[in-house]
């Protein structure tokens, strides 16, 4: 029997009638129980149309049309982007903690201590490792934070060298999300995984480098199928702002750790001459 009004936004509802005509909700809603969640669940991840692994699939395979599919109203075919980034991120930052090299904290070394010219300076360079540890502690608890600033970052270049394309900065932001979120998948399954059995510093920073490698290749072909970019020219473009942007990122993102962590150019140029 249908209800007199909607159990959701309380409108109210014609006898008969399947959905509410305010919200969309159906008009009759059944009690939660084992079986119904179980489906509920199983039905929100694998659905063909729209499920988290259809989108999975879709960036997989032309993530270009797929984020434009998107942008230009077919909103129900796709998993929700928003709630897709924030999963994917979850398990990257999830992926961190379990592989990522924790290694030893850095301490302040009896050599540079014996040698630094006042307790002041002593206090200075202590502080300094005490920062160099919490920012370690951010990157690696805090990936999904830094991730979410490096789309709107990196969505300023692809829109400003691309912005006469009919796109405007929201939805480059958009599709930037989901292109990110995918490519981060690499260092959630491969690099960070790679990283607990390698021991070299040396062997960490190639498999950090190829991933990085991956992230500008993959953002430069979405790139060229959101944008319908054909030409040669084009894509070299959509290249060349793929890795611009990225490597300004972290750039960017280690210049702002040097600044937070030294604070000072004379303590910075003392440290520098006692590691030499």
């Amino acid at each position: 029997m249908t209800p007199a009004n909607c159990l959701n936004c309380d409108a109210g509802l014609l006898p008969g009638t399947s959905f509410c005509a305010g919200c969309g909700q159906r008009t009759i809603v059944h009690r939660i129980t084992l079986k119904h969640f179980g489906h509920e669940f199983f039905h929100a991840f694998t659905h063909t149309d729209k499920g988290i692994f259809h989108l999975l699939k879709s960036l997989a395979t032309h993530p270009g049309s797929t984020a434009r599919a998107y942008i230009l109203g077919k909103r129900k075919s796709y998993f929700n982007p928003f709630t897709f980034f924030l999963i994917l991120m979850g398990l990257f930052v999830l992926s961190n903690n379990l592989f990522g090299p924790a290694g030893k904290k850095p301490e302040p070394g009896a050599r540079v201590l014996e040698n630094m010219p006042s307790p002041q300076a002593k206090a200075k360079y202590v502080g300094m490792i005490s920062r160099v540890n919490k920012v370690k502690a951010v990157f690696q608890k805090n990936g999904n934070v830094v991730a979410m600033i490096a789309v709107p970052f990196i969505s300023v270049f692809s829109w400003l060298f691309f912005r006469k394309r009919g796109f405007n900065y929201a939805e480059h932001l958009t599709a930037n999300m989901m292109f990110i979120a995918f490519s981060n998948l690499v260092f959630t399954l491969l690099v960070f995984p790679t990283q607990a059995v390698i021991s070299s510093g040396g062997g960490m920073f190639l498999v950090v480098f190829a991933g990085m490698v991956f992230q500008v290749l993959y953002l430069s072909w979405s790139l060229n199928g959101f944008l319908q970019l054909t030409k040669t020219g084009e894509k070299v473009k959509s290249f060349a702002v793929s890795l611009f942007s990225i490597v300004l990122w972290a750039v960017f993102s280690i210049a702002v750790m040097a600044i937070y962590i030294y604070q000072s150019r004379d303590f910075y140029q003392f440290f520098l001459k006692m590691k030499g």
